[in-house]
């Protein structure tokens, strides 16, 4: 039974974590604009609606079906940490890793140079227009999403600092869903940005963000923020079944998904059934062995050699299948959570984005600058302080962030899935896709299926639903039922087959599909 009903028109449409960033984007598509010019507005008035989860304080990746061309390209906006930090500063100061609520934390956010990069590629309306749904939800207010109201009542001991109090408390305590939320500051940053998006890089916003993050403790230097630009890279690609997978490469953790789909194409996954505990099973035990890989090669290209095509071989996948058996096998493998949001556009002509945003942990650093009104992300404690994750400086950190557009000309089919979930969305995607491609469940279907996530060990957090979890105790692994629907990540994804466009929200978040009809 489909609970949230999805979206089905022909002329494309947007599906987002916030209904109101849905119809912003939906407007510009009415108006004419392509599937970039809407997803420049849409990610924008994310960073108003979901500050906690996307704000301007943190990085953009985005896939990019050009239906012209029939190519898929990728921008990778995601940031680097200041020239001056680095392990040796970090172990000096008493650090022995990157706290979350700390400046260190903190990595040039991308977001803005990645929306002017697509914008001057692909986009047909003035940035400035893009940006005034935005400005208006800043400046005037908007109501409290549910979401956001739960992730402040979560958050109050990290949300300690005065100016990110002043903006998410009202008389010290949490603001509650439907009240109202004005961002007059960040109003006047958008304003800046409509007219030239480098002032955030180059003008009074670099240096308001470089001076607050320095009276923290932090180590920045305008030619930081100066210095930075978002980057056009090619996707990686593999194919699974009868579809092209597309997914963002390196610094991101993009890999991991095609490796899972590569490892778990060596089985008939119908065989081992839709919500049974074998699939369960198989599934882990790929995850286990592709996120090895990603522990012992991913990381920022410019600083570490990625043998991509040894792990994209279908000669190595088959390798690691041939390894899972009908026993668990135990890692030592840490995952860490996180929280973002994704959104999928679609216009009418087939072009196709797939896009997500993040400050990593919810409310990233949980450090707001005053003047500016901007959350800022909490991206490199994802660093290490050894292996090709290494804090350095100048330096990405390994990304969770990644999004998949998945094409099967034979079947007329175009496909964009993306999730939250930090580490967990290699898994996230997979699951995602093996639904839809597999088991051959309507896109909505796929979305809200019961899902169950690795957490890097032996446990397993499963939504209520599946069928024989015992079997998974006598084999080794420890199933943790959770209620349906529960925390596994917010998806929203879209379907281009012939003229119609389908476009689904999860029933895990707050979020819409909206598109046009005629």
């Amino acid at each position: 039974m489909v609970l949230k009903a999805p979206f089905m028109g022909q002329l494309g449409g947007v599906s987002s974590e916030h209904p109101l960033a849905s119809v912003a984007g939906y407007r510009v598509l009415r108006e004419g604009g392509n599937a970039v010019d809407a997803a420049v507005t849409v990610s924008l008035t994310l960073a108003v609606t979901q500050p906690h989860l996307g704000s301007l304080g943190g990085d953009f990746f985005a896939l990019i079906f050009e239906s012209s061309t029939g190519k898929v390209h990728c921008i990778n906006s995601s940031g680097w940490s200041p020239k001056k930090l680095n392990c040796e500063f970090l172990r000096e100061t008493g650090f022995n890793g990157i706290p979350v609520a700390s400046p260190h934390a903190v990595v040039v956010p991308g977001l803005i140079s990645g929306l002017q990069k697509i914008h001057e590629r692909f986009g047909t309306f003035e940035f400035d227009e893009l940006a005034k749904p935005s400005i208006t939800l800043a400046e005037k207010g908007f109501p409290i999403s549910y979401g956001l109201s739960k992730a402040i009542k979560r958050s109050c001991s990290k949300l300690t600092d005065t100016a990110v109090k002043n903006y998410f408390f009202k008389n010290g305590r949490p603001l509650e869903a439907g009240e109202i939320l004005a961002q007059k500051q960040l109003a006047k940053v958008l304003r800046s940005i409509a007219s030239d998006p480098r002032i955030f890089y180059e003008g009074w916003i670099a240096e308001s963000l470089c001076e607050f993050l320095n009276s923290k403790g932090g180590v920045f230097e305008f030619d930081d923020f100066k210095d930075f630009e978002g980057e056009w890279v090619d996707p990686l690609r593999s194919a699974y079944r009868d579809f092209e997978v597309y997914e963002v490469p390196p610094n991101s953790q993009g890999a991991i998904t095609l490796l899972m789909l590569n490892i778990l194409e060596n089985f008939d996954l119908r065989d081992l059934g839709l919500l049974e505990a074998k699939r369960i099973h198989f599934f882990v035990e790929a995850a286990k062995r592709a996120y090895l890989d990603k522990n012992q090669y991913l990381a920022d290209p410019r600083f570490a050699e990625i043998p991509l095509e040894k792990i994209l071989s279908k000669s190595h996948s088959k390798e690691l299948a041939e390894t899972i058996e009908e026993e668990s096998v135990l890692l030592d493998v840490h995952l860490k959570p996180g929280d973002t949001t994704n959104f999928v556009v679609i216009d009418e002509w087939g072009n196709i984005v797939s896009a997500i945003q993040s400050i990593f942990h919810i409310f990233g650093s949980g450090l707001l600058d005053p003047e500016t009104g901007i959350l800022l992300n909490s991206r490199a404690s994802y660093f290490n302080f050894s292996g090709p994750n290494r804090l350095e400086p100048r330096k990405r950190p390994l990304h969770t962030l990644s999004s998949v557009i998945a094409i099967s000309e034979g079947r007329d089919e175009y496909l964009a899935v993306g999730t939250s979930g930090g580490d967990y969305r290699p898994q996230q995607h997979a699951l995602l896709l093996t639904n839809f491609i597999d088991y051959g469940l309507d896109l909505q279907s796929a979305v809200e299926l019961p899902r169950f996530l690795w957490n890097g060990d032996a446990k397993i957090l499963i939504e209520e639903g599946f069928h024989g979890l015992d079997v998974l105790k006598r084999i080794g692994h420890q199933p943790i039922v959770q209620d349906y629907p529960s925390k596994t990540g917010v998806a929203h994804c879209g379907l281009r087959k012939g003229k119609v466009t389908m476009l689904s929200a999860d029933i895990r978040g707050d979020g819409l599909p909206i598109g046009l009809i005629s």
